[in-house]
């Protein structure tokens, strides 16, 4: 289950000009940009991958032009904030199928939206049972804060090894609390796939003692947990970045781009596990974050 703030009804958005083997509107003349969206068979080993489609590429434009119109506004719904310096994010959108048949899209952005966890209506939320750990991640934090504010003042007094001690012990405090509220955050991920089986985060095979920070919130693998959980049928998906580029990621406003290697690559493979569209493939390189 989505939860109590989401239903099929809120994230799916009907297809206005589809015909009976969904295309239509302008989707015939779409070019199909060469991203794919990929990951580890847990089962098979094998690579398994969705890609977007003619009406994908449509309704992902469909999507950009309505980003750029609700930056203009701060009334409802608006992107406004996707203008700051460096605040652009990616955003998805996957073309999906309902129990009658009939076409629609859901729609992701990677990440928090505007600093909140609280996806807007009409969006996807993160996969990750956040009320699990929203009253630990409040308490810890303030923690937190309050260990860095009596590091700061430790730091203002004349320096001795007393002091330097002190310091050095606060640290350590701190990093414990961090690594504590991490654990509960990754333990409030559990993804479930078409043929219901149930991966928690915690299992997910990343050559690492823990997983990368934000694994479970790209796109991709937000849209693929809606949509089972929706139990509507994926048909195609695509990304693109909206906004200005930023540090981290060097990407430009409207263009597509696949899956990440180090945080999508070992959970879709799970997710895609039971998807009729997903393909089986061989030697595809995805495009790195």
């Amino acid at each position: 289950m989505i939860g109590p703030m989401h239903c099929a009804t809120d994230l799916f958005h009907p297809l206005n000009d589809e015909t009976a083997d969904g295309r239509g509107g302008g989707a015939d003349e779409c070019a199909i940009p060469p991203v794919r969206y990929v990951g580890r068979c847990p089962e098979s080993g094998k690579d398994l991958s969705i890609g977007p489609t003619a009406r994908v590429i449509a309704e992902a434009r469909s999507l950009r032009t309505y980003l750029d119109e609700r930056s203009q506004t701060e009334d409802g719904f608006t992107s406004a904030h996707l203008r700051e310096p460096a605040a652009g994010k990616m955003f998805g959108v996957m073309v999906v199928a309902n129990a009658g048949g009939h076409l629609g899209t859901l729609r992701a952005f990677s990440g928090e939206w505007d600093e909140s966890w609280v996806a807007p209506a009409g969006w996807v939320p993160s996969p990750g049972r956040l009320q699990d750990y929203a009253d630990a991640r409040r308490e810890t934090e303030d923690r937190v804060a309050e260990l860095t504010r009596q590091i700061d003042e430790l730091k203002a007094r004349p320096t001795s090894k007393p002091i330097r001690r002190q310091i050095e012990e606060i640290k350590i405090d701190r990093g414990r609390l961090s690594r504590d509220l991490t654990d509960k955050i990754h333990a409030a991920y559990r993804f479930e796939n078409a043929l219901g089986e149930t991966l928690p985060m915690t299992d997910v095979q990343t050559g690492s003692p823990r997983p990368p920070t934000g694994m479970g919130d790209c796109c991709a693998p937000k849209l693929l947990q809606a949509a089972t959980r929706l139990g509507l049928a994926p048909k195609g998906m695509v990304e693109f970045w909206w906004g200005p580029p930023s540090a981290m990621f060097p990407r430009q406003e409207g263009t597509f781009y696949g899956s990440c290697e180090q945080k999508c690559y070992p959970i879709l493979g799970f997710l895609l596990r039971g998807v009729e569209v997903a393909e089986i493939i061989v030697g595809l390189d995805t495009d790195t974050r």
